[in-house]
């Protein structure tokens, strides 16, 4: 607590505590907790729900991250042996599942916008494989999209990532010009016809190491098309970056 309130002496600090007035509320179960004093990082969750929301330690694709058996080697799914994706890298935090499937929703579809940067503390350490990029850019929405949900969560999680980063955020490169329809009922099929020639980059993009950043990859349909986009302009490489993906195939 220290660390967060510089210049207090130990009575006051125990005064803090006696009144509650030291505490946070966990974004994830909401309620109220007491940070340890010498804790760093990711401090809105409660140890319970820290736990609870550790990152994915199984094996995984190496190439678009489906969670796979560790007998498979080597760690690609069948899928992406049959038509590899066109970035250069991933990273990711967890599987679509239980609280991390809770705070995606709350974050998406709830407009709780707060819960990004605790989300953005998973993706700090979930980036650590990636080589360092020229810039970070979120899956744009179409204008018409996002006029009517007022924000994008992806834009959120990217200007977390970066506040907490110091990488920079881009917002010109990367263009949606073609509105689809919902993918979440669409086959994995549908969801590449969906979203084919959804994306426009400029020419800026050329020469850049990019980090593309959504919030959930289930086929990557999505990331697929852009991927593709900023590779067409120019781009030197592009790594894809999201919270979770889903277990399980679409």
């Amino acid at each position: 607590m220290g660390k967060h309130l510089p210049g207090l002496t130990g009575y006051a600090l125990a005064a803090l505590h006696v009144l509650g007035l030291d505490q946070r509320r966990c974004a994830h179960c909401l309620r109220p907790f007491t940070p340890k004093r010498d804790e760093q990082g990711n401090v809105s969750l409660c140890q319970p729900c820290a736990a609870m929301l550790k990152a994915y330690a199984g094996s995984r694709c190496r190439r678009c991250g489906f969670p796979l058996p560790r007998s498979i080697q080597p760690a690609i799914c069948p899928s992406c042996l049959h038509d590899p994706p066109p970035w250069h890298g991933l990273a990711f935090h967890g599987l679509y599942t239980g609280p991390l499937r809770h705070m995606l929703l709350r974050l998406k579809l709830g407009g709780q916008l707060y819960i990004a940067r605790s989300l953005a503390h998973f993706l700090c350490e979930a980036v650590a494989c990636l080589p360092r990029p020229d810039a970070v850019l979120a899956i744009p929405q179409h204008p018409n999209h996002l006029y009517k949900r007022g924000y994008n969560q992806a834009h959120e999680l990217a200007r977390a990532l970066c506040t907490l980063t110091g990488l920079t955020l881009r917002t010109d490169l990367l263009t949606r010009i073609r509105q689809s329809t919902a993918q979440a009922q669409l086959s994995a099929q549908d969801r590449r016809a969906n979203v084919r020639n959804s994306f426009r980059a400029e020419p800026q993009t050329h020469g850049l190491r990019l980090w593309l950043l959504d919030d959930v990859l289930t086929t990557g349909s999505t990331l697929r098309e852009a991927t593709q986009a900023l590779l067409t302009a120019g781009a030197k490489m592009v790594a894809i970056v999201f919270v979770a993906r889903t277990p399980l195939r679409s």
